[in-house]
């Protein structure tokens, strides 16, 4: 997966970038950057040394996005189940608290994947890169030597 993005500050040797909406996208909303109010903002490992206000090229590998949409979206899903199931065990026929204790179970995913999320930041298969900048802000300053 390639997208062009602007850097919108550095953090040590990562950038943090927002994408820009491609020109096909027909503001039909189906995905984040449908509302302009909405922008997709990522994380990637900058090894071109883009600076702040560049447009780069930001490059992601398309099973590391499937792994990472698994799990944010599938696990906890999977955790709200589990907890429904044990909680209809532990609560028989108090629907409400069967219910909260999905819900907490399911808090506990995002917790779980939250605390982990410099583990995965050093995975590269779920860091996004930064290839090449395509325009710099800074075109046309020549620097010092």
């Amino acid at each position: 997966m390639d997208r062009a993005g602007i850097v919108i500050n550095q953090m040590g040797e990562y950038s943090r970038v927002k994408l820009v909406r491609h020109t096909a996208c027909g503001n039909c909303g189906a995905c984040q950057l449908g509302d302009d109010q909405k922008d997709i903002m990522l994380i990637a490992k900058n090894a071109v040394s883009a600076k702040e206000g560049d447009l780069v090229e930001v490059s992601m590998e398309t099973g590391g996005v499937l792994s990472a949409a698994f799990i944010m979206y599938v696990i906890p899903l999977f955790g709200l189940f589990v907890g429904l199931f044990v909680g209809q065990g532990l609560f028989k026929t108090n629907e409400i608290m069967t219910a909260v204790f999905g819900v907490i179970v399911m808090a506990l995913t995002y917790l779980v994947i939250k605390l982990n999320d410099k583990r995965f930041l050093k995975n590269d298969k779920y860091t996004a890169k930064i290839l090449k900048v395509l325009q710099s802000e800074h075109e046309g300053l020549v620097p010092l030597s």
